[in-house]
């Protein structure tokens, strides 16, 4: 599977599927498959194209069908990435559904694949508010790093209802 490593073009292939809140220094050309965009940013060296893939699996669900394939193609550093963002989205879904439903995304529930693999809590436990916390731990140990990742989780989710409440006002003013 062929791997782009040019932020610039993920940043594109990220905004054509919907996920806008991060800027690229430039134009990018070049098509990027749905397999190829999720293994590209799980094994990106730019922590915050690996966050985007939160953003990317809560606005586009349908993508749920593609991570265990790209999953068997990933080195185990990039496989323990995608494995702890899809199973974030899972539980931020979860946690943030209602307000995720006002802004239109009102998609059934992503998939667990992992959580019992993982000895994680259940996504609807307590509204996957237990299940991030473990995943933030049992992401820390598979990759340890100097910041809190269950707050990395959470800010991908602030930025994207960010993102979704400025495309609303547009329509808001027409209704208005």
């Amino acid at each position: 599977m062929r791997l782009f490593h040019d932020r610039n073009v993920l940043i594109a292939a990220l905004r054509q599927r919907g996920v806008d809140y991060l800027m690229s220094d430039g134009p990018a050309d070049g098509q990027v498959s749905d397999e190829e965009l999720i293994a590209s940013l799980a094994a990106h060296e730019d922590a915050r194209l690996r966050s985007a893939l939160i953003a990317l699996f809560l606005l586009q669900p349908a993508l749920a069908a593609r991570v265990q394939p790209v999953l068997k193609e990933l080195e185990p550093e990039a496989q323990a990435e995608l494995t702890a963002r899809y199973m974030a989205a899972v539980y931020l879904q979860m946690f943030w559904r209602t307000r995720l439903a006002i802004y239109g995304l009102e998609a059934k529930p992503l998939p667990d694949l992992f959580s019992m693999q993982l000895g994680l809590p259940a996504p609807e436990e307590m509204y996957g508010k237990p299940g991030l916390h473990a995943l933030a731990e049992w992401h820390q140990r598979q990759r340890p790093v100097a910041y809190n990742r269950r707050v990395e989780y959470e800010l991908v989710i602030e930025h994207l209802i960010a993102s979704l409440k400025m495309r609303a006002r547009p329509k808001e003013a027409v209704a208005a």
